[in-house]
């Protein structure tokens, strides 16, 4: 490939293949944008406890303490 040939490629993918790219990352970042607003803008629950019925319920029920409580706990903050 001569010089002048060369030259003239580079110019080409300058012109082509840049805006192309180009128009990827544009795209890309408004995906992401988009993405980062919509976690933002969600609205954050306050975390619920055990009520004093609850963690009495717990300690008088037969099985794993530690189960009962997740499996309440799940059920308060997962809707």
């Amino acid at each position: 490939m001569t010089p002048k040939q060369e030259e003239a490629l580079r110019e080409y993918l300058q012109e082509v293949i840049t805006p192309l790219i180009e128009q990827v990352l544009v795209k890309k970042l408004g995906q992401a944008m988009t993405f980062a607003k919509e976690e933002l803008i969600q609205p954050k629950r306050k975390w619920q406890g055990l009520t004093e019925d609850e963690r009495d319920a717990i300690l008088r029920s037969e099985g794993s303490i530690f189960d009962l409580t997740e499996t309440k706990l799940k059920e308060k903050n997962n809707g």
